[in-house]
């Protein structure tokens, strides 16, 4: 290999986020950069939980208890990890959590507070919000989902995220 093919090498690696983890079925997704991971442990009461584990030290903190499903979509840079969970059949949500930081982002609610509350959120009985892709690290592509009385054969439609907060819909 060339001098300047393998100082592009780990330029090129951290531009792409790595493939999505899902969980039950895996025990552990790792960061792009190595630095974190999202390990699937025993929690409170014997129920399993995902956690965010620091590498370099062991320190973990919760995320969620695991619900009946969850993949881990992580940005090409390691500093954001979006969750898409599926309580149940009906409703799926997509969660974005950052490691440096406490707490996380419902991005179900957040896009409807953002482009207004949408008719085929609000008058279907199943809405699902999916991760698609990262983009870059800075911005995320969302599937909002469903089918219902509104949309009795179904919709799709999506959204594009930045981690400013700012969604708009995906143009092609």
């Amino acid at each position: 290999m060339s001098v300047a093919a393998a100082l592009l090498l780990p330029l090129v690696l951290a531009a792409s986020p790595p493939a999505p983890v899902a969980f039950p079925g895996a025990s552990v997704a790792k960061d792009p950069t190595g630095r974190f991971a999202v390990e699937l442990a025993d929690g409170p009461g014997g129920r399993k939980e995902l956690r965010l584990t620091v590498l370099a030290t062991g320190a973990a903190r919760p995320l969620l208890a695991l619900p009946k499903s969850a993949v881990v979509y992580w940005a090409p840079d390691g500093n954001a990890v979006a969750l898409a969970v599926r309580r149940d059949a009906d409703h799926g949500t997509v969660l974005l959590f950052k490691p440096d930081r406490p707490g996380e982002t419902d991005l179900l609610p957040a896009l409807a507070a953002a482009l207004g509350p949408f008719p085929e959120q609000r008058d279907n009985r199943r809405v699902l919000l999916e991760a698609v892709r990262w983009l870059d690290a800075k911005r995320l592509r969302l599937r909002l989902s469903g089918v219902g009385a509104r949309d009795p054969e179904g919709f799709s439609e999506l959204f594009d995220y930045d981690l400013g907060g700012r969604f708009k819909r995906a143009v092609f």
